[in-house]
């Protein structure tokens, strides 16, 4: 009976990662040569002659009576099989590394015509623009995500222990939800992308070349950590309140126990005689020791602690296109890269340089960073700059009022070097050398006074008469009557060129690319899962009602219909003809197809009667 393949693999596939030699099979004989560090680690030579069959290690020793170069080698040679001494060496040793793995993410298309546009509509800058970079141009660049495997262990008066997976982006250094990902990426073992640079980090004042270094990898772990304990927040909240109460029970519990035994140690004490008493008086005194000592056992039992550790962790590398472009206002200027993900259609969101989050909305400092509006510094009142809290040495604030004025706008006193907003010159050393203290009004009495204001006197608008002798004057000069012209009626929604559908055998996925110009714009998915077939739209659109929609699997041998039905509703939504329908079946590259073929599991009996009853159980 022969070995099972896996075997053979496992071996054969190690000695070449630690940097052997394997020659082909020759009679059945692999020949592996082992480097020296390895062959001593091991106890074995370095020179190895493998058979992994019995059938062929008992055919080369029988044929040494015919052949004795043969039997020579066969008789050299070293039957592996589960248990042998080598095999048990080298499982114990992959049983000690870790289970770190790197993938790249191969199904996409670096193509996106007009992306400062797109850019400029995703990137909101309330108080900015966005410029092109002269000469900048888009480059495609490998980006990575690395996805941190935690065991959090939740120790209180029970232990529980989850799984929880943190995706990170490794160029922006912040955590990104990883649904759309997860759906939508096939990962590979193989880059198909070698051609291209990794990306620089952002977040890091002085990257290293290598973006997999562990100087890089460390703080991101540090990060992956922040993370998953706001991952939990839900989690721990609910834990902490169920320790709350099951703390305020215990403490009664105890507190009664102990209210008791010291209210019956006390009336004795009363009814004793001069020879009882010292020894009631230390049972009183034990009774408040071991009160105090059980109440803290209770509150160090219902004490959450919440262990984190790194299991392991994948590096998942996937192409993007870049550009640099250039976030501008009338005193500032940053340029920054900003990534689009032809993974999940999408503009990257930029970091906040506060704190490392991204954002839609951002604000440009008056140095140049970006930030978040809850991480901006206070607005100084005379002229309105924007700081962020990096630069909160910018701002002062004025001794009179205690608003703050940023450096450029601040007034200091030459005779007591005091700074004051321009509104409380003078008065830094009023109150006999000392400033003169004035309270600013706030926002609620501000507004109060705006209220209270009288208002403007209206405009006078002409009486009736005036109005009259303008109609009457204006019918006198004949005004011409506007031409009436016939107007070709616009096609109501977007319209769409052609439609281009994907689909393979790797997953259970169709999806349809409207197209304009050969730009798309709107890109919607039909997937099988075990609830049905799920329905994923990225249209543009405020409201989509084909997003996020599930539909039963049709009958075994209707599936194509089925999709293809709602393909053609698509294009009659974009006002597509059905000769501008073009189809690709997905086999490692795009290859043009006559019409919707599907396979794998749309066409699985099992795997769609799941589907339907998925289906029908969803509530």
């Amino acid at each position: 009976m022969s070995q099972e393949p896996s075997l053979q693999d496992l071996i054969l596939g190690y000695c070449q990662q630690v940097g052997g030699l394997v020659e082909p099979p020759a009679y059945g004989i692999y020949e592996v040569l082992l480097p020296d560090d390895v062959a001593a680690r091991w106890g074995f030579p370095a020179h190895q002659r493998f058979l992994f069959a019995e059938e062929e290690h008992r055919a080369v020793l029988e044929g040494s009576a015919t052949q004795g170069s043969v039997a020579t080698e066969g008789s050299a040679a070293t039957l592996l099989h589960y248990g042998h001494p080598l095999v048990e060496t080298v499982v114990e040793e992959l049983r000690r590394q870790s289970a770190n793995g790197l993938f790249f993410v191969n199904n996409v298309r670096l193509e996106k015509p007009g992306l400062f546009s797109v850019i400029e509509k995703a990137v909101g800058l309330p108080n900015a623009k966005l410029f092109p970079v002269p000469d900048a141009v888009e480059r495609r660049r490998l980006y990575h995500y690395v996805r941190f495997n935690f065991k959090a262990s939740l120790i209180a008066d029970e232990k529980r222990e989850l799984i929880l997976p943190i995706w990170m982006h490794l160029q922006s250094g912040y955590p990104v939800k990883s649904d759309d990902i997860e759906r939508l990426a096939v990962l590979d073992v193989v880059n198909q992308f070698k051609h291209l640079d990794p990306a620089e980090l952002a977040w890091l004042p002085r990257p290293p070349a290598n973006p997999l270094s562990e100087e890089v990898l460390h703080p991101l772990l540090e990060r992956a950590r922040l993370a998953a304990r706001i991952a939990l927040g839900d989690t721990l909240q609910s834990l902490e309140k169920r320790l709350r109460r099951f703390l305020e029970l215990d403490h009664a519990r105890l507190s009664q126990y102990y209210d008791d035994l010291q209210k019956d140690a006390e009336k004795r004490l009363q009814k004793a005689d001069a020879d009882h008493r010292p020894a009631l008086e230390a049972k009183l005194s034990a009774i408040e020791t071991e009160r105090q000592a059980k109440l803290a056992d209770v509150v160090q039992k219902y004490r959450l602690r919440v262990d984190l550790e790194l299991v392991n962790l994948a590096v998942i590398a996937q192409p993007k296109l870049d550009l640099k472009v250039e976030i501008k206002k009338r005193t500032a200027a940053s340029q920054r890269q900003v990534a689009w993900d032809p993974l999940r259609h999408t503009v990257e969101p930029l970091a906040c340089d506060i704190c490392g989050l991204p954002g839609e909305e951002l604000h440009l400092c008056e140095n140049g960073h970006l930030a978040h509006a809850a991480c901006l510094a206070p607005q100084c009142v005379e002229c309105k700059r924007t700081f962020c809290q990096k630069c909160a040495e910018s701002l002062q604030n004025c001794v009179v009022c205690a608003r703050p004025v940023c450096v450029h706008s601040l007034a200091r006193c030459p005779e007591c070097q005091r700074v004051t907003c321009h509104e409380h010159v003078n008065l830094c050393h009023a109150a006999n050398g000392e400033p003169q203290r004035i309270q600013a009004a706030s926002p609620e009495a501000a507004a109060s006074l705006e209220k209270a204001a009288p208002a403007a006197a209206p405009v006078p608008t002409p009486h009736g008469a005036e109005l009259a002798a303008r109609r009457k004057a204006a019918k006198k000069r004949g005004i011409p009557k506007a031409r009436t012209t016939s107007v070709k009626k616009p096609v109501a929604g977007p319209t769409g060129d052609y439609v281009d559908i994907y689909f393979g055998a790797a997953k259970p996925l169709v999806s349809a690319y409207v197209m304009v110009k050969k730009r798309e714009i709107a890109v919607r998915s039909w997937e099988l899962t075990d609830g049905g077939i799920a329905v994923y739209c990225q249209c543009g659109n405020w409201y989509c009602r084909e997003d996020g929609l599930v539909y039963r699997p049709a009958p075994d041998g209707q599936i194509e219909a089925q999709i293809m039905s709602n393909i053609r509703e698509l294009m009659a939504e974009y006002h597509v003809p059905e000769k501008k329908l073009h189809f690709y079946r997905v086999v490692g590259e795009a290859v043009d197809a006559r019409r919707l073929i599907l396979t794998g599991r749309w066409k699985d009996p099992a795997a769609l009667e799941a589907a339907r009853t998925g289906f029908d159980n969803l509530k």
